[in-house]
């Protein structure tokens, strides 16, 4: 009895420590559109304005406003900066902390032209803030993302129509596991680089756009998103710590209208 009493109390603290952290996982696919409208106006010096509202459909009821500028110091490269105002129709229109975040972008583009194709290579830095009080152990007040893309068009010649494939890339920089790396005797803790930064967006597209005149252009494109979200709940009485790993897959046709 006094043997089986010591290995139930050997057990014990394995048992407890158990139940501290759990995973599951969700995966989804779902359609969804996207809507373009860009307006541009180019000024001396290489610079340039750029006025963007976009509409996403359900699920996400979604609609982003952004002025950006654009800096050419040269042919093959240009610099952009840009701020976005997003709001999140699903999160409801009581609580304006809810549905109103703000993002930020700084871009670099270098390209390059090879008779009828274009070429181009863009990376840069995204923040995203929210507005609403959070648990900081759970998320971030401002998420940063490295973005990566690759772009290649091809201009019909004798035509308007250009081909446009594209595949981008996006990477958290700060992903929130200091808590979870707080659980020195954690298994997930000894294996934390598995659960720091992860690339979080694969978006490969293919389109078409159609050159209407010098000023007007009309893109029409499908985009296969593929999403990656690792979200942290924390358990204020007990402790306890649940990971879920969600995985969606978008099939997204776009459209994009630019004037200027």
């Amino acid at each position: 009895m006094r043997r089986f009493l010591f290995f139930v109390m050997a057990l014990l603290p394995l048992t407890i420590f158990a139940q501290t952290i759990t995973e599951s996982e969700s995966r989804t696919v779902t359609p969804e559109a996207h809507l373009f409208a860009t307006f541009v106006k180019s000024f001396d010096h290489g610079l340039s304005l750029t006025i963007e509202e976009e509409l996403r459909s359900a699920p996400s009821h979604r609609s982003h406003t952004t002025v950006g500028l654009t800096y050419s110091p040269i042919s093959y490269l240009n610099i952009y900066a840009a701020y976005t105002l997003k709001l999140y129709g699903d999160q409801g229109w009581s609580d304006v902390d809810k549905y109103l975040r703000h993002r930020a972008n700084l871009l670099i583009t270098g390209q390059v032209k090879l008779g009828q194709w274009n070429l181009s290579l863009r990376e840069g830095v995204m923040l995203d803030a929210r507005c609403d009080e959070i648990d900081r152990r759970e998320k971030n007040a401002v998420d940063f993302t490295l973005r990566s893309r690759l772009q290649a068009v091809y201009a019909i010649p004798k035509t308007p129509i250009s081909i446009v494939g594209k595949f981008e890339l996006l990477n958290t920089l700060n992903a929130p596991v200091d808590y979870i790396n707080s659980l020195h005797q954690s298994p997930i803790a000894n294996r934390q680089s598995s659960y720091g930064e992860y690339i979080s967006e694969l978006r490969p597209e293919l389109g078409l756009q159609w050159k209407i005149d010098k000023q007007n252009s009309l893109t029409l494109s499908y985009r296969y998103n593929y999403l990656y979200d690792r979200s942290i709940n924390v358990e204020d009485e007990t402790g306890d710590v649940s990971l879920t790993h969600k995985y969606t897959t978008k099939h997204l046709i776009l459209l994009a209208y630019k004037f200027g």
